[in-house]
């Protein structure tokens, strides 16, 4: 698919896929972390996902460094 028929089929996509897509396109960026994180709390408000316990994060967080 090209970039062109890409663009072509966003508008036609329902606002909880265009935020997927977004969120998709974040996550690739790392420049873009805070609209990853934006996306995800949009997620927690909707109640699509659950919150996190304080460990789940910590656990997370030192999972990702060094």
């Amino acid at each position: 698919m090209s970039k062109a028929e890409i663009l072509a089929e966003l508008p036609k996509l329902s606002p909880e896929e265009r935020n997927e897509v977004r969120r998709r396109l974040a996550e690739l960026d790392e420049d873009n972390a805070d609209a990853v994180a934006l996306a995800r709390a949009e997620e927690f408000a909707r109640g699509t996902v659950q919150p996190m316990t304080q460990a789940e994060v910590f656990r997370n967080a030192r999972a990702a460094l060094p």
